[in-house]
């Protein structure tokens, strides 16, 4: 198998750093492209007493705070090593999924456990949704 291109999705977590680190490591061998994902949560979006979405202002001043946290996680990046930065707007596991398929991704590398999911004893609630949901691999880094 050959692996062209992979998706990291990065939510500012150290595990998602170390999954960043791995990723541009089988990248640097294989001559792969690293796509960097940063999902702003749907829930994020929205008042939940009232029920009402943001103003486009806010939700641009969210998606701005992703791009940061990618700039951020860029700078670790390898000299040489191919890389793409996407912010979405959704349910992160389920906006990884789609990424992973349209993007045409061979690996999802990912941490096993991000700042925003319930951890569960294996794995952050995330990551467990996208190993059962993926039908590319996924590779869990620890």
């Amino acid at each position: 198998m050959e692996i062209k291109k992979i998706l990291v999705p990065i939510d500012g977590s150290d595990a998602s750093e170390r999954a960043l680190g791995y990723a541009c490591s089988l990248a640097e061998k294989g001559g792969a492209v690293v796509t960097m994902l940063y999902v702003v949560e749907a829930d994020v979006l929205l008042f939940p007493v009232y029920r009402v979405n943001l103003s486009e202002s806010d939700v641009d001043s969210v998606k701005k705070k992703g791009e940061e946290i990618l700039a951020l996680f860029g700078r670790d990046v390898p000299e040489g090593t191919k890389v793409e930065r996407k912010v979405e707007v959704g349910m992160p596991g389920a906006s990884i999924v789609r990424e992973a398929e349209v993007g045409k991704a061979d690996l999802i590398v990912m941490g096993n456990s991000g700042k925003g999911s319930v951890s569960s004893f294996v794995m952050g609630s995330v990551s467990h949704y996208v190993v059962h949901h993926s039908s590319c691999p996924v590779l869990i880094v620890k």
